[in-house]
């Protein structure tokens, strides 16, 4: 068959951009033709090249970010069969109503689905939603051939490691207890529980204890929806810091480490530098208020950390070895749909718990969760659910 993704570019590392760069070579080896519409990434003229030694036909934006000015034309140059979307939907304008098959590969974090989400659904051959909470809610929703297709991860990337000598490489040389957020900064209110989180780091740090919260983000949004984690980590009397500060003194008192943050807004953390760093931590917190898969708790695991997330959405499908922590309360947002808080008591008592993990290593739980990881290799993950799907829809 002839499948065109629209996703970002395959070189770039954001969580959709990993997904199709480790699924269309292993479909191209499958006998089907790829191409791929760059939301993100790639400018200029149609062009061919080669992922992982497969080709593929690489196609541009023209006016409008998204292609929605232009995704019927090119998936009629490809010839396409189907179109695979690969993003948030609602930034989708009437795809389903432009005369090609078309399926979004998507995530889904509130409940209910939002109108928005339903109102850009129209018209679609199948939604593939990365989870199974996700895939439910959109049947009650309408979509009973909605379809369950998890993104995956690279276990020859993401793997166990050697904690003392992945501290020397990421810098983060500290022998006492480092947690750490892998996570954007892109909202208001933070679905990524920032604030919560730094709450619960300061009163665990006013104990007299030591360690790092390790922040992998941006200090600021620039300019964009997000929040000045420095404004909030003044409030707290937290001392921070980053892996490249150059003032010796500054990062020695710190108690919040943030990465390089011209890598950070560049993109040039590759997933090697993640493994390394995943690798560094003693535990993984990723308390979201929602999440449509949460790629991070993934990887974290692949690497034998435990994490701590929140029981809501997607995450307690993949928080294989470790704590999933009670909803305090539901939020309301503008979209017309519940999210999940995290409480600031949980998040002590976990980071509490993670302090005994650091103290007493336990293989049982790093053992386990590698093979909950292993389930998510991306082989099985195009032998489970694409080779059924592809076969259904020819």
């Amino acid at each position: 068959m002839r499948l065109m993704f629209a996703s970002a570019v395959f070189w770039c590392y954001s969580g959709y951009a990993k997904a199709t760069r480790n699924l269309m070579p292993r479909l191209s080896r499958l006998g089907h033709d790829i191409a791929l519409a760059c939301y993100f990434g790639h400018r200029g003229a149609t062009t061919n090249t080669h992922l992982d030694g497969e080709p593929l036909r690489l196609y541009s934006p023209a006016r409008e970010g998204y292609f929605n000015d232009i995704i019927e034309k090119h998936a009629a140059d490809f010839n396409a069969d189907i179109v695979i979307s690969v993003t948030d939907i609602w930034v989708l304008k009437n795809w389903g109503r432009r005369g090609f098959l078309w399926s979004p590969w998507m995530p889904m974090d509130t409940e209910p689905v939002p109108m928005a989400i339903l109102d850009a659904l129209d018209g679609c051959y199948r939604p593939l939603c990365f989870s199974r909470w996700g895939t439910e809610q959109l049947k009650a929703a309408g979509w009973p051939t909605a379809k369950y297709s998890p993104l995956g991860v690279d276990l020859d990337v993401y793997k166990p490691r050697d904690q003392a000598a992945m501290r020397l490489k990421t810098g983060l040389v500290e022998k006492d207890l480092i947690i750490g957020m892998v996570a954007a900064n892109s909202s208001y209110p933070s679905r990524k529980s920032f604030p919560e989180m730094l709450s619960a780091w300061s009163r665990w740090v006013n104990s007299n204890r030591q360690g790092i919260l390790y922040l992998h983000t941006t200090i600021s949004p620039n300019g964009a929806t997000g929040i000045n984690l420095a404004d909030v980590l003044d409030s707290l009397h937290l001392d921070w810091s980053t892996l490249d500060d150059p003032d010796f003194e500054r990062r020695q008192r710190a108690r919040v480490i943030f990465p390089a943050q011209y890598r950070m807004w560049n993109g040039s953390y590759t997933e090697e530098d993640m493994a390394r760093i995943y690798s560094s931590l003693d535990v993984l917190f990723m308390p979201s208020r929602s999440e449509g898969f949460g790629m991070p708790l993934l990887e974290a695991q692949a690497c034998g950390i435990p994490v701590v997330s929140l029981n809501f959405s997607a995450m307690p499908e993949i928080t294989f070895a470790g704590k999933c922590l009670p909803i305090v309360q539901r939020e309301w947002t503008p979209l017309g749909v519940w999210r999940g808080v995290a409480g600031v008591v949980d998040l002590l008592d976990a980071i509490q718990w993670a302090e005994g993990i650091h103290e007493h290593p336990d293989l049982t739980l790093s053992e386990q969760a590698r093979k909950g990881a292993e389930d998510f290799a991306w082989d099985r993950i195009v032998e489970n659910y694409w080779v059924p799907f592809l076969e259904e829809l020819a």
